[in-house]
């Protein structure tokens, strides 16, 4: 036990999700074995297994966090006391769902009745606020416990929301796919089950990682936006166009969330578009494909009249202890003019955060001419743009000539970026 619970508190997260999967499955890999089938009203029930990520999330903070841990975990399930306006925020769905059944009734379609909203899968005939607390307990606290008060946290000290909701979702999709084989309103999709589920997923992991971080951390928000998402597309009412419509909704409003996220720290002064194609950029590169995108970095500095902290994309040429980069059309570029008044920036080097202190070259001072030949070398078809042949990378006059007009920028990193 002494082993194991150290092998707990060494790795958490893969702890958690080995336990969260696990508990779940166990449930559901021999209902789909047996050949059972899901279907609202009926005997069988999946809910069992709707807990498991809360219960490996209790299990796994009490290892690692102690009973203050666990303290913290129910004081963010219980946090009730937000501003008014998430309460409206996690009714949404279920607004969505009106507006459907709404629109069904003003173009003469057949709308769905009281009786279907209360037919859940997984649920017997039971009395409405019966209905409405299982699905709470089982559906929005069993999961949100562990995708979002354990989960989410813990990822997001290590990566920005947007690769956070994504890692959160492709383990969300992952621990769904037994539930494809049992629940009846799965197997009727067949395969189209597989892309509608994993973009349904992906949308509310976003929108799911906004509310739970904007709402101050409130599994209790999360919990109810889960219950009316759940009433609004997954009950007998929800079937046809309400579905759609609550599918499309939220898709919609996760792909504001992350427009949101990329432009969140762009200066607000600069085009929309450019904010956004530089947010992705920045997005890109702090994710873990940003190894894929080699020869370039992200550069945090603070702006010279707004003391605001900024960032931006860059191309680099990176050698042991140094960053290069020379700026492209500088007279159109404010970021290396910040740098020029406060030195101290950070960099991204090989997915960390690293401390460095920038020289902006003007003119062509001798280190200009080295730090020029450096970028040139590693870049030739930069060097090319330039109209520096190969051969006149040692010409020191040339050198001098090229650098006169050009902006480069060195970093120099920490000792511990040296390698």
């Amino acid at each position: 036990m002494a082993r194991t619970r150290d092998l707990i508190r060494r790795h958490p997260i893969a702890a958690y999700l080995i336990l969260a999967v696990g508990l779940t499955w166990a449930n559901w890999i021999p209902m789909a074995l047996r050949g059972e089938i899901v279907t609202p009203g009926g005997n069988v029930s999946q809910f069992p297994g709707l807990v498991g990520p809360m219960i490996a999330a209790v299990i796994v903070t009490l290892v690692v966090e102690g009973r203050a841990g666990l303290r913290d975990l129910g004081a963010r399930m219980l946090r009730w006391r937000v501003p008014l306006r998430w309460y409206g925020v996690a009714t949404i769905p279920y607004l969505m769902f009106l507006a459907a059944v709404g629109l069904l009734a003003v173009t003469g379609g057949q709308t769905p009745t009281f009786a279907e909203l209360g037919e859940f899968s997984g649920l017997p005939a039971l009395a409405f606020p019966l209905v409405v607390v299982l699905v709470l307990v089982c559906n929005g606290f069993g999961e949100e416990v562990g995708w979002r008060g354990f989960l989410t946290p813990k990822l997001l000290s290590r990566h920005g929301p947007i690769t956070t909701s994504l890692m959160v979702a492709a383990v969300w999709f992952a621990w769904h796919v037994p539930s494809f084989w049992v629940i009846e309103t799965y197997r009727n999709l067949g395969l189209t089950i597989i892309p509608m589920m994993g973009i349904g997923i992906t949308s509310g992991a976003i929108v799911l990682t906004w509310i739970y971080v904007s709402s101050g951390s409130s599994i209790w928000i999360v919990a109810l936006w889960h219950l009316a998402l759940n009433f609004g597309s997954a009950t007998a009412a929800g079937r046809g166009l309400p579905g759609v419509v609550v599918w499309n909704g939220v898709l919609l409003w996760a792909i504001v969330v992350v427009v949101g996220w990329l432009v969140a720290d762009e200066p607000g002064t600069r085009p929309f578009v450019v904010r956004l194609r530089d947010g992705l950029l920045v997005g890109a590169l702090r994710s873990p494909m940003g190894r894929l995108f080699g020869g370039m970095t992200v550069i945090t500095f603070k702006g010279r009249r707004s003391g605001r902290t900024l960032r931006t994309p860059v191309e680099c040429v990176h050698e042991p202890g140094r960053l290069y980069v020379l700026v492209g059309h500088p007279d159109h570029k404010q970021w290396w003019r910040n740098v020029q008044v406060t030195p101290e920036v950070i960099v991204e080097v090989a997915g960390r955060d690293i401390a460095g202190r920038a020289t902006v070259h003007v003119g062509d001072d001798p280190e200009a001419k080295a730090d020029l030949a450096t970028y040139l070398r590693h870049r030739p078809r930069v060097a090319r743009t330039l109209n520096v042949p190969a051969d006149r990378l040692t010409d020191q006059q040339f050198l001098a000539a090229t650098a006169a007009r050009t902006v480069s920028v060195r970093i120099d990193l920490q000792p511990t970026a040296a390698g």
